[in-house]
Parts: structure tokens; sequence; C-alpha cells
């Protein structure tokens, strides 16, 4: 890393802690559905109404909703309240703040954006490689295995946010390094800082790393594994690239899981379309 590159880390850091990063916020509509969730007074009706007044989450949820994803069966679903009665309150208010910094944060340098872009679809990928994997080999919940995989990355936003003019007059090769190397950090940060539960957290924090120091999470190697599968599928990734080489038997993450050569061929089969409905879905 330049000096140029710890300077940056350091005032990044320094943002962070003093309060003063320009982070993406919440919408007022997923800090409503946070204080309704905690309310148990309340319920999907009240939520239905919260999502309601926002019509990107409104909307966003309802397709969500009737995609392949969350609904195999499909059976047409025409009521937000319904959407949320069947998906469930956590589980919507986890999906509406993994989409919070893809809808809400904004950049004005090009490049930036074309970041941005670039970590949302990778995000996207995961999320759907991550799902099915869990769907196919049980140790983890499929809806979780996917926002995992929506969240791991939202670092690079939190980074972006809090030094875009810094970001944007330094070469592009140190940005995309001073962006890598504080993007897990800042990530289990910034859903520290939106209440998101710990182990999505750990995950943003340590996905991508093997280290004595690895949580023994599930979540993380599902999007680890995740990732490699869609490397290994040809897609080119800014950050976390693998080595060519590398054989699926020898990656710890599938090794742990007790993922196979069938497992990985399924999803394979699968991940385009998956993807393609996901994008739909999410706009």
């Amino acid at each position: 890393m330049t000096m140029q590159q710890h300077e940056l880390a350091a005032m990044v850091r320094e943002k962070f802690n003093s309060g003063e990063a320009k982070l993406p916020l919440l919408p007022e509509a997923v800090i409503k559905v946070q204080r309704i969730v905690k309310d148990e007074s309340k319920g999907a009706a009240d939520i239905a109404k919260a999502i309601g007044d926002d019509p990107t989450f409104s909307t966003t949820v309802m397709r969500l909703c009737n995609s392949a994803q969350f609904n195999p069966r499909g059976h047409d679903i025409r009521s937000l309240q319904v959407a949320v009665q069947r998906l469930g309150a956590r589980k919507v208010l986890q999906l509406m703040i993994a989409l919070s910094a893809k809808v809400h944060i904004k950049v004005k340098n090009k490049e930036l954006q074309e970041v941005l872009r670039r970590s949302a679809h990778h995000s996207l990928m995961v999320a759907c490689a991550a799902q099915h994997l869990a769907k196919l080999i049980g140790s983890a919940d499929p809806d979780e295995a996917f926002l995992a995989g929506m969240v791991h990355d939202i670092g690079i936003p939190a980074v972006v946010s809090a030094a875009e003019k810094e970001l944007a007059d330094i070469h592009p090769d140190f940005r995309l390094d001073a962006i890598r190397t504080l993007h897990r950090e800042m990530g289990g940060r910034l859903l520290s800082y939106w209440n998101m539960p710990d182990v999505f957290s750990t995950v943003a924090s340590h996905h991508g790393i093997e280290s004595d120091d690895r949580p023994n999470e599930r979540l993380i190697d599902y999007v680890d594994a995740a990732d490699f599968l869609i490397q290994r599928n040809g897609y080119k990734v800014m950050f976390d690239a693998l080595p060519k080489d590398i054989e699926i038997s020898s990656f710890p993450p599938i090794s742990r899981l007790g993922a196979t050569e069938i497992h990985i061929a399924a999803v394979e089969v699968e991940l385009e379309d998956s993807i393609r409905e996901m994008q739909q879905a999410i706009g």
C-alpha cells in the first residue's frame, strides 16, 4: 500500500470514528419498519402501511415476494400485507436494509458510479448462488444466505460515501486498492450502525479471507463458495479474485460446506435465470 493509500485509509477510519463519515443513510421507511418489528403489538398491516408510503420499497417487496426465489410455488400475490406475511416481518426488514445502499447512494464521479454498479451486480450474483447452495446443502437458511450475499460487500458503498472526493482525486488503481483495503472493516461497521444482526456484520468483515481468526460461521462459507462459483464461470471481480487453476475440492469454504461437483453443477444450471429474475425484481 502506498503512502497515499495509507493516508486515505487513516482519513476514512477517522471519519467513521468521529461520526463525520457521510454514510449511506437508512430511508425513513426502513426506520419505521425497524420500530414496528420491535413492537409486539404491531404486525404485517403496520409494516405494509409503512412500506406503502415508499414506492421503491413497496414495488420491490411485491416483486421479490412473487419471484421464484421467494415464491417457488408461483402463487400470485397482489396485496402488500399478504406479501409481508408471506416473507415475514424480519425478512422484509433485512431485505429493505440490504437494498438501501444500492437504492439510495448517489455519487457524481462516473468511475465511482461504475464501481458501485459492478459491486451491486456482483453482490446479487453471490446472493443468488449462496441461496441455491444453501437450498441444496441444507446447513443454513437459504434466505439468510441470500441476504448475506447481498450485504457482504456493502463496505464498498460505505467507503465511497465516506471519501468520494478523495477517491475521485487519486489514480484509479490506487482507488480500487484503497477500497479493497477498507471495504470489509467499513462494511461490518456500517451494518452494525444500521442495527443488522451480528451475523451479517461478521460476513461483511471476514468474507474472502482464510485466516486463524476467521469466525466459524457457515454464512461466510456460503458467500465465499458462491463467489468461487461465479468466478469459475468466467465472471471477473474487482476484488478478491481467486487463482484460476484452483480445484473445487481444495477450496476450504466448499470443503467445509461439504459441497460436491453435483451441488456446484446444479447451482450453475439455475444461476443465470435466477440472477436475471432477481435483477428484474430489484430493479
